[in-house]
């Protein structure tokens, strides 16, 4: 296999500490596999002292396989993740077994339990343990700077409350989960020096792939393993780096070139993936974050090209993509190699329908969102329910204080309500009022054809303002609360009645459900986050308006470089045709194109 001079560079590399930045399509597992060979079949090094860190296990998996085919004498070399091998160093000081590790039905069951302990008489939704489970998970894996902590689902004191709790759970019966792997291990080898000795010892070469997505926590566990010989191999892409939401630090790439002075600094610039026209535009959109490792990237190849269009309305640049993919599928294209990708997960809903019902193969089983289940439609529909004068009792909590009515929950008990004619005898005078006044907005309502439900709901009621304020606490990486409320709208202009939008709701998520669970040679829907990684002859990327692409909520210098993070390794899982498509009229409002599509042009 003929290397660049880069390549040889990095893979000839043997004692000490090294950083190899590589971007897409270089051919990082090429380096990482063939240096590994290079320690083996010409330096010597006993293979069991060489370990290859991950972060998917897919991925240690992919990379043993290749690396086994080209150097059988490889055997004994440790291909893991974090989790994995920090695991089995638990396994073999402390008394821990696999069936100690909790499995994810049991910690969802667990975090349910602790919220309502935590809340009596408050049954959380999905979306609500999806958020405490999250922050769990991030507090967890940042314990080394836990005290900077700010949590979404909740104010700090109840989540503080809510934690000690779950872990009162876990202690009681002798378990941990997946996120306490990380810390135990840290400090395992922070109380017992002399086992950090034995395990740096044991593993003289440590190679890092994915280095970019390294939290804090994992970065000083490889501090303290390295620490007797300083021969750690780092291999990541600053400009990739998209995972900042669970923790991830970009900025260790820099730390460890300052921790490691006496490190080399290579590049491999050459991509053997992408045509030179996207790795042009990638190049040049990139090139306007700031705190990134400055790179000359290029690329041999000729063939492919970059398509840059707008369209009136998402309605034309959806009947665009299903023209373009027919097309392409009756000419021999595999449908497999075509992917659509985009920023949130709710916005592929209407263009999978079309996809559905022009009979076009299509795989939607990445990353999935229930847009009905989402906080912003659950609000809406329950309002509108309760319009019509039925509730679930748990709707009815959904909505009485959104926004804030100081309404008190305890004062509904039934499993059924009417909020059109409250019960308000056992309220105080305020509460009443604030009642009566909500019970005034849902007669108002019930008049109202579902658009203008939605309409009111926004504007008059404030949940617009209600949900801007919310956002503004969010974590990167979540989805955008307005938006999900326009594909809302937009939607409810199809049906007549309450009814016929909820049966269409129902149908829609078998559907969904279907495609989901069901394997198909068919055209890739994925987000950006989940398409990292993966590489299609032909890419279109959806929606690429301002507000959208970067989010709206994208106002600050971080947020708004991991935003450009995120389209630039878009852009880039294509190997021939990259349609970059936008629309002026977005979910029934005017819209700009967005800032990254002058970026990449100029």
């Amino acid at each position: 296999m003929l290397l660049s001079k880069e390549q040889k560079q990095a893979v000839g590399h043997v004692n000490g500490p090294m950083l190899v930045l590589a971007g897409p399509g270089s051919g990082k597992t090429t380096v990482i596999t063939m240096r590994v060979k290079n320690l083996i079949e010409k330096e010597h090094i006993p293979s069991e002292n060489i370990l290859v860190i991950t972060y998917t296990r897919a991925a240690a998996l992919e990379m043993r396989e290749r690396f086994f085919r080209m150097c059988p004498k490889g055997a004994s070399v440790t291909f893991a993740t974090f989790h994995s091998f920090f695991f089995k160093i638990l396994r073999s000081y402390c008394p821990f077994e696999p069936s100690d590790l909790i499995t994810d039905s049991t910690r969802r069951d667990i975090v349910k339990k602790t919220i309502e302990e935590s809340f009596p008489g408050y049954t959380p939704n999905q979306e609500v343990l999806d958020h405490v489970s999250k922050d769990i998970a991030l507090f967890k894996n940042m314990t080394l700077e836990s005290a900077n902590f700010k949590p979404f689902s909740c104010g700090i004191a109840e989540f503080n409350k809510m934690l000690s709790i779950y872990n009162k759970k876990l202690r009681s019966t002798g378990r941990i989960d997946f996120d306490d792997i990380l810390a135990l291990t840290y400090k395992l080898l922070i109380k017992k020096p002399e086992i950090c000795a034995e395990l740096s010892s044991s593993y003289r070469y440590i190679l890092i792939d994915e280095f970019q997505d390294i939290n804090l926590l994992q970065y000083e566990t490889v501090r303290l393993l390295e620490n007797a010989h300083q021969n750690i191999f780092a291999v990541g892409d600053d400009d990739q780096a998209i995972y900042r939401f669970r923790g991830a630090d970009p900025t260790l790439m820099k730390r460890f070139l300052d921790d490691h002075r006496d490190a080399p600094l290579v590049t491999l610039p050459e991509n053997h993936r992408c045509p030179k026209s996207v790795v042009e535009c990638s190049s040049k959109l990139i090139n306007n974050n700031r705190n990134r490792f400055k790179k000359n990237l290029f690329s041999k190849v000729s063939s492919g090209s970059v398509t840059i269009k707008g369209f009136k309305t998402t309605s034309d640049e959806y009947r665009f993509i299903v023209s373009e993919c027919v097309k392409a599928i009756k000419n021999g294209t595999e449908p497999s190699s075509i992917a659509v990708l985009y920023r949130n997960n709710y916005q592929p809903g209407p263009l999978v329908s079309l996809f559905s019902s022009r009979s076009i193969p299509y795989d939607n089983r990445g990353k999935h969102s229930d847009l009905y289940e989402s906080l912003p439609a659950r609000i809406v529909l329950s309002y509108i329910a309760a319009s019509r004068g039925d509730i679930q009792r748990e709707a009815a909590l959904e909505i009485i204080n959104v926004p804030e009515r100081g309404i008190p929950r305890g004062g509904f008990t039934h499993v059924r309500t009417n909020l059109l004619s409250p019960d308000t005898k056992n309220f105080s005078s305020s509460a009443s009022r604030s009642l009566q006044s909500l019970s005034g907005d849902l007669k108002m309502m019930s008049g109202l054809d579902l658009f203008s439900c939605i309409k009111y709901i926004r504007k008059k009621i404030g949940l617009d303002r209600y949900l801007k304020e919310l956002a503004a606490s969010r974590p990167d990486g979540d989805i955008d609360l307005l938006a999900i409320l326009d594909v809302l709208e937009e939607e409810s202009r199809d049906f007549s009645d309450y009814a016929e939008w909820c049966e269409h709701i129902s149908v829609k998520r078998r559907s969904e459900e279907s495609a989901i669970n069901t394997e198909c040679n068919g055209v890739r829907f994925l987000s950006f986050h989940s398409a990292k990684g993966l590489e299609f002859d032909t890419v279109f990327i959806i929606d690429t308006a301002e507000g959208v692409v970067p989010s709206g909520r994208a106002f600050l210098k971080d947020n708004l470089e991991e935003e450009r993070r995120m389209f630039y390794v878009a852009l880039t899982r294509a190997k021939k045709d990259l349609f970059v498509l936008y629309a002026k009229e977005h979910r029934g409002r005017t819209t700009a194109p967005s800032r990254f599509i002058g970026e990449m042009s100029k």
